[in-house]
């Protein structure tokens, strides 16, 4: 069973863990990925799927032609991904580039980029020297959180060289904050709520779903208390997404609009492809997970492999997953403990957060 289940956990902890960059493997693979580089990470990187793209419906593998052709028929679509390993990038820019040579010119949206970075990133992309190395820079990318720029610039490089518009797709942390103590309407004022589909009941199944991963995402050691305000915080990064992409796909020199988000954004069932039903069912939605192969995962596996959990009898949380090794092989709730350790640790010795 693929276990989605620890996504979150392994996305909340990448921005606190090193950037670990393998260096590419010349040993054999069990496969390549269809873009033209070898792997840059190399743990798992001998089962049978990795580099292979399935349909999360039937279990079946696609070839590059059939990923085109889906990719080329959806009006959205949201590139997932785990944040620190770069094949997922590599991946992504794979997935948009063949968006372009199918004739498509979406908008390009970025979670990791936000609404107080959206003046300095306008101002860059009508530089006639803007390039993807530049990009990150330009927008203080050092300073966001999010792992080191080079990982992202395959995905900027694509859409730069294709005069794809890039749009920033998430909120000012701050604000994020602010309304996970305060209410979203502390951030977005009462008429911010439709547009982003904050109106919308959420069903208490997908509350609690969305609940226990949250929970899961931080190594159960969450307090409960807190479950609400980070559900709350969830929702408004998602319906920000959403709202960012029909901003995108309606552009007058855009085709549709691509989201670059974590696989936890991507996810069909409670994430953005949800709200965006809400915000326009007319339009053809495709999620894809780029994720990293778990051990257990058979080598022809059934739709229901692909879920979250045994217990879970609906659809994979994803239209299309795409599979790559792994960045490391460590427990992400062992790190964190450990991190957690440290911090406790140097408290109780005095230390300061500017020692």
């Amino acid at each position: 069973m693929l276990p989605i289940r620890r996504l979150a956990a392994l996305c909340a902890l990448a921005l606190l863990s090193p950037l670990l960059l393998a260096m590419p493997m010349t040993s054999a693979r069990a496969a390549d990925p269809p873009w033209s580089h070898p792997w840059m990470t190399d743990i798992r990187a001998d089962h049978p799927l990795v580099g292979r793209i399935l349909d999360a419906r039937t279990g079946a593998a696609l070839d590059p032609e059939a990923v085109t052709e889906r990719l080329a028929g959806a009006d959205l679509v949201i590139l997932g991904e785990k944040h620190d390993n770069p094949d997922h990038h590599r991946a992504q820019a794979w997935l948009l580039e063949r968006m372009v040579s199918a004739g498509r010119h979406p908008a390009v949206v970025w979670e990791m980029l936000d609404a107080g970075q959206g003046a300095a990133l306008a101002d860059y992309l009508v530089r006639p020297d803007a390039d993807a190395p530049g990009l990150g820079p330009a927008v203080d990318w050092g300073e966001s959180g999010w792992p080191d720029w080079a990982l992202y610039q395959p995905i900027a490089a694509v859409a730069l060289d294709a005069d794809l518009p890039l749009l920033p797709g998430n909120l000012p942390r701050a604000d994020i904050r602010r309304a996970a103590m305060e209410g979203w309407e502390a951030v977005v004022g009462a008429e911010g709520l439709a547009p982003r589909a904050l109106d919308v009941p959420f069903p208490d199944a997908l509350r609690e779903a969305l609940g226990a991963e949250i929970l899961r995402g931080h190594c159960d050691m969450l307090p409960e208390s807190a479950l609400p305000g980070m559900i709350a915080a969830q929702r408004l990064r998602d319906g920000e997404m959403a709202r960012a992409l029909l901003v995108g796909a309606n552009l007058e020199e855009t085709d549709g609009a691509v989201l670059i988000a974590g696989n936890g954004h991507a996810r069909a069932d409670r994430a953005v492809p949800w709200v965006l039903g809400h915000l326009a069912p007319e339009a053809s939605v495709l999620s894809v997970g780029v994720l990293e192969v778990p051990e257990d995962l058979p080598a022809d596996p059934a739709p229901a492999d692909l879920r979250d959990t045994d217990a879970d009898t609906g659809p994979p949380p994803f239209d299309l997953v795409v599979l790559t090794p792994a960045l490391e092989d460590v427990d992400p709730c062992e790190k964190f403990r450990e991190q957690l350790e440290r911090m406790r640790e140097r408290h109780e010795g005095g230390g300061g957060k500017n020692d």
